[in-house]
């Protein structure tokens, strides 16, 4: 319906759509992780209230990287059908490796390692750190380096991959 080209044309131009774009899907995953935390607290007694500072941290930071993961997709996609494909394949194969289905610690040393592609394994990491080790909050900088860097080059690519709209 032209959306796309009248918020193209309008003062934010493409950089500002796809930040905005990111700051919403941001901040569903933020919700959407709470809402899941919140239920493992209520249900299965997850000890939440006692490490919100470490949930935050390690709740924002992974919701930021797939907001960007998911611009890259959206960006990279010539039609809806081509990104629902796309990325039912990508993102249950990173699940998969990421520990998300099967816990890294009882893959192999080649897998765990594999495992580190993945922005799922690093925030996986990051949530036992908060939640199994019980580890102060300096204790994820690497955890908050990579998907903060993660974060800032699917941004970038999808800035990239986006350019052709502009044509």
């Amino acid at each position: 319906s032209g959306t796309l080209d009248r918020l193209i044309g309008s003062r934010a131009g493409m950089t500002g759509v796809l930040l905005g774009k990111w700051v919403f899907l941001s901040i569903m995953g933020i919700i959407q992780l709470t809402v899941m935390f919140t239920w493992g607290a209520l249900v299965f007694g997850l000890p939440l209230a006692s490490h919100l500072p470490g949930f935050f941290v390690m709740t924002i930071a992974p919701a930021g990287a797939a907001a960007g993961f998911g611009l890259v997709l959206a960006t990279l996609s010539r039609s809806r059908a081509q990104l629902s494909g796309l990325s039912t394949i990508i993102i249950l194969a990173m699940s998969a490796v990421g520990g998300s289905m099967f816990p890294r610690f009882l893959m192999s040393d080649t897998m765990q390692k594999f495992g580190l592609v993945t922005f799922n394994g690093w925030a996986l990491d990051g949530y036992i750190k908060v939640f199994w080790r019980e580890l102060p909050l300096w204790e994820l900088w690497p955890q908050l380096a990579v998907l903060g860097s993660l974060a800032a080059v699917f941004l970038v690519l999808a800035r990239w991959l986006a350019r052709r709209w502009e044509a």
